[in-house]
């Protein structure tokens, strides 16, 4: 699963991208997992959606080795150096 920071909307977000489809009319939409952050280094999933990609901004897709994931839970654990990048981010 890849893993990226993003913005959707107006948040930053972690979100887990799932696939691509494209409807009738040739619209691409992209099938996300949006995850909240909970704690220090942990988010929990929240909810799924469908958007256009001009609605998705991704930062940076993340490191496998640096992200575990519990998907029976649905909880996310990401290394700390991940974690100071995100707060550069918000901080920009």
């Amino acid at each position: 699963p890849t893993f990226a920071f993003a913005k959707l909307q107006r948040d930053v977000c972690l979100v887990q991208l799932v696939g691509q489809t494209v409807d009738t009319s040739g619209t691409p939409w992209l099938d996300i997992h949006v995850f909240r952050h909970e704690f220090v280094s942990i988010f929990r999933y929240s909810h799924s959606t469908r958007v256009h990609p001009h609605e998705l901004r991704v930062f940076e897709p993340l490191d496998d080795h640096a992200v575990r994931y519990e998907p029976d839970n649905g909880t996310v654990f990401l290394a700390k150096d991940l974690m100071a990048h995100l707060k550069c981010i918000l901080d920009a």
